[in-house]
């Protein structure tokens, strides 16, 4: 034991001589602050390791794949339409220059329906210019049949076509009928620069968007009904601008947008398919969206001190719309227009106040105020009323719909320990309307945030909240031909109290593997409505969990359901409830990945994906007797993988594969042909139900 304490001391006293030896010594008046530096010739300095090197980095990529599913949904998937072969390019490239400048370029798969591309270039943290373009896509069914052809947005029948009273006496229907392809295509472009200076900065942002496809929609004559596939050719062009100054404890600023749609049609046009039920109605007209400006101009300020902020922000906006006005109607003699164009106007008030502060090491609050008024000020006029291209009813004057919505909130943060905190608060909203059922309504909420996170592996939170919303008297709707019934109520403007609660846990049991759980409850009760929405109860979970075998094998699982029920009455009446409806919908989102990298000597990469979707709706009607509406659902099956093998450092090749399986029904038009209805000529069923398949190979090369 002696021997041992004399073992500690001598190495105590080695590590005290060490650290003396180690420790700089100064000298009074020899510190490098008080250093004389007014000899030095700085101007000569260089820094021989201060030169960015000019060099690419990055990767090349080129591609083929090939598409062997017939139906059109399936590219929403895969990202391309094209039947067949088809090829894409890609990239990821980084260019250093001179002086800190850096243009940066990528790519990705461009040649299919959804492909984007960008080049930046500039000098980090001082400017930059960014041009960017990306291909977006939604493809719809492409089973419908119609007897329509399109010519330039007018809807033709055949020349031989013999209109009759139902449809189901419409000689040359079947073999009029062609498949209807609704989608809809948009390319965007984009033109971004910036500029920072030492207590300024600018911005200058340009975006142009094309929209190209087919939609659906429906004519009218009265009591007969056709299904349309109209043309969509439209572009939106926005600008926006801003200016920002700083300086010690505040920042202040402008910015503007201009913003510009642009229709190519001004009308859809089509020919009756029926015999005419009033007048001399062979032909319809339906105007289409106008084109319309919008300008909006906002000012920013900011201003921190001491641990408190203020955050003013005001805006206006102007929207206007003066395109030439169709005329009422192109069947008969068309009454006679108050204006040759719209000349219409609304114009959007903001203002935002926001504080914040610091009170203690533990507590902070925040409080907030917004308000926004829109005031439509068009001169509105008497305007005929034409029912359907064919019925003059007389004349009416448009409501305005002015809204106008004030939101205060005061809430606060209180830090208990390190591991537990708490955020609560409270929020008022105020909604005055003009030509509504209502004219006003209050919103009161309170909320809570518990926030524990009980060790380094492990944390938790709980959130909270109650609301109820009430208003003004309730008054039957004027503006229709024939009054509202007097106990209807709209879901959006009757009372209602809500509750929201939801819970978030997160636990890592080790470095390799994780787990997370999620559950969440809605209830809604609008106790005061006699016809309309009388409860919404929702609640659902959410598992995912994650484990690292090994930096180069893992795998991850999830699975989210939920469930709503919804319970509603109605009146075939004038009067107090007679119907009683229960929708009750769930939704199933499953799925789980797996990767094993470096395989064969760190060639080989191998990634294997499945996804599972499921949302359904069952609804009940009971008025006396229970009425089940029939199935209502979709399934998804998706299977993705791929392997990546590398020739060298610089060279690879990727194979993918996608298989994917859907299904879907819907009781509304399950079974349904063009002729099916006497008065309503149809698409027919666009129910989908297919496999598809889709293999890619994609060559890459490493600069």
């Amino acid at each position: 034991m002696v021997i041992e304490k004399q073992t500690q001391m001598k190495l105590s006293l080695l590590a005290l001589t060490i650290a003396c030896a180690l420790q700089p010594a100064w000298a009074g008046g020899y510190s490098l602050q008080q250093a004389n530096r007014a000899e030095l010739k700085q101007d000569k300095w260089s820094c021989g390791q201060c030169k960015l090197p000019q060099e690419s980095r990055g990767t090349l990529e080129a591609g083929v794949a090939y598409n062997d599913g017939d139906n059109a949904v399936f590219a929403n998937s895969s990202g391309t339409d094209a039947d067949g072969a088809t090829g894409h390019l890609g990239g990821d490239v980084v260019f250093y220059g001179e002086q800190g400048y850096r243009t940066h370029i990528e790519a990705d798969k461009l040649g299919y329906d959804t492909g984007s591309a960008s080049l930046s270039t500039g000098r980090p943290g001082q400017f930059d210019i960014r041009l960017g373009y990306r291909a977006l896509a939604n493809f719809g069914p492409d089973n419908g049949m119609s007897p329509y052809i399109n010519q330039d947005n007018r809807l033709m029948l055949p020349d031989n076509w013999q209109a009759a009273a139902l449809t189901s006496q419409m000689p040359g229907l079947d073999d009029s009928l062609t498949s209807q392809r609704l989608e809809m295509k948009r390319d965007r472009f984009t033109l971004d620069a910036h500029y920072l200076g030492s207590f300024y900065k600018a911005g200058l942002n340009y975006r142009h968007e094309q929209r190209d496809g087919t939609r659906q929609t429906n004519g009218n004559f009265l009591t007969n009904s056709m299904a349309l596939a109209t043309r969509v050719d439209d572009s939106t062009d926005e600008l926006e601008a801003k200016l920002y100054f700083k300086g010690k404890g505040w920042l202040a600023g402008f910015n503007s947008t201009l913003s510009q749609y642009s229709n190519d049609y001004q009308a859809l046009y089509w020919e009756n398919a029926f015999f005419p039920t009033f007048g001399a109605a062979y032909n319809g007209q339906l105007a289409d969206n106008p084109d319309n400006k919008a300008l909006r101009v906002g000012a920013d300020l900011q201003l921190s001190e001491a641990g408190h902020q203020i955050l003013m922000h005001t805006a206006f906006t102007r929207m206007t719309q003066d395109q030439a006005l169709l005329p009422a109607t192109i069947n008969g003699p068309s009454p006679q227009l108050p204006a040759t164009d719209g000349d219409m106007q609304v114009d959007v008030l903001e203002l935002k106040l926001k504080y914040a502060a610091r009170l203690s090491r533990g507590l902070s609050v925040r409080a907030g105020y917004d308000y926004r008024d829109r005031e439509n000020k068009t001169q509105f006029k008497e305007w005929p009323q034409v029912s359907s291209d064919s019925w003059h009813q007389g004349s009416a004057t448009p409501a305005a719909y002015d809204h106008t919505r004030q939101r205060a909130d005061i809430a606060f943060n209180y830090r208990f320990t390190r591991a537990l905190s708490l955020d609560a608060g409270y929020e008022y909203e105020h909604h005055s309307y003009s030509d509504l059922a209502r004219e006003s309504l209050f919103q009161s909420s309170v909320f809570a945030k518990l926030n524990l996170r009980a060790s380094r592996d492990w944390q938790l939170w709980f959130t909270g909240e109650l609301s109820e919303r009430s208003g003004g008297s309730y008054q039957a709707s004027e503006l229709s031909q024939s009054p509202n019934n007097p106990w209807m109520r709209q879901y959006w403007l009757a009372d209602r109290k809500q509750t929201l609660l939801r819970l978030q846990n997160d636990y890592r049991f080790s470095d390799a593997l994780s787990f997370s759980l999620a559950l969440n409850h809605k209830q809604q009760d609008y106790d005061e409505t006699l016809i309309g929405l009388d409860e919404v109860s929702s609640w659902g979970y959410g598992l995912s969990g994650n484990y690292q075998f090994s930096a180069q094998f893992g795998l991850n699982a999830w699975l989210n359901q939920d469930w709503q029920d919804t319970d509603q009455t109605g009146s075939a009446s004038f009067g107090p409830s007679g119907w009683y409806s229960r929708a009750s919908d769930s939704s199933t989102v499953a799925g789980f990945g797996i990767y094993y990298n470096e395989l064969l000597d760190k060639q080989l990469d191998l990634g294997f994906d499945w996804q599972y979707s499921k949302g359904e709706s069952d609804t009940d009607v009971s008025q006396g007797l229970t009425l089940n509406y029939g199935d209502y659902y979709s399934r998804r099956h998706t299977f993705n993988a791929f392997a990546k093998y590398h020739f060298s450092d610089k060279m690879a090749l990727r194979l993918d594969w996608l298989f994917e399986h859907y299904q879907d029904s819907d009781w509304l038009n399950q079974g349904l042909t063009p002729d099916s209805i006497p008065n309503v000529l149809s698409f027919g069923d666009l129910g989908q139900d297919y496999n598809a398949h889709y293999l890619g190979l994609t060559l890459s090369y490493s600069l």
